[in-house]
């Protein structure tokens, strides 16, 4: 299985998981029980990555790949300066910045795999990967 087949239903089953059972974390994980608040910025957290999941969509352009990739290091790296702060949230958020750097990896993998003229895709994604390109060339370097 490569990367690129299995990021965007990764991903949706992640955020899924985070919007259903937001209270549920792993094991030694958290310092207590969830507040609702934190349940809300899990279940937000959780939407994120069901959105990312979307628009990466089946036949996604390395450059759609790329962009994606940049998100998930910019989340890894709000949970570390997250985890450098709140000493109660240090351990999930840390937990959570190795998530999303596992997810910017693969994206990574998927990006350099991906071709970039995808044979089939629909009206939405065509356009999704004209936008994603002409924003690259402006964020993603090389």
């Amino acid at each position: 299985m490569t990367a690129l087949r299995v990021l965007s239903p990764l991903r949706a089953g992640v955020g899924a998981t985070r919007l259903a059972y937001p209270h549920t974390v792993i094991p030694g994980v958290a310092a207590g029980p969830l507040s609702n608040r934190g349940r809300k910025v899990v279940r937000v957290l959780g939407a994120r990555q069901v959105a990312q999941a979307v628009a990466t969509g089946r036949a996604p352009t390395p450059a759609v790949l790329w962009l994606g990739a940049e998100v998930d290091v910019a989340h890894a790296a709000t949970m570390i300066g997250l985890a450098a702060v709140e000493r109660r949230y240090r351990r999930a958020a840390l937990v959570d910045a190795a998530i999303a750097t596992a997810f910017a990896l693969m994206g990574a993998a998927a990006a350099r795999s991906a071709p970039s003229k995808p044979t089939v895709m629909s009206r939405l994604a065509g356009w999704r990967n004209r936008r994603a390109d002409q924003v690259a060339r402006h964020l993603v370097p090389g």
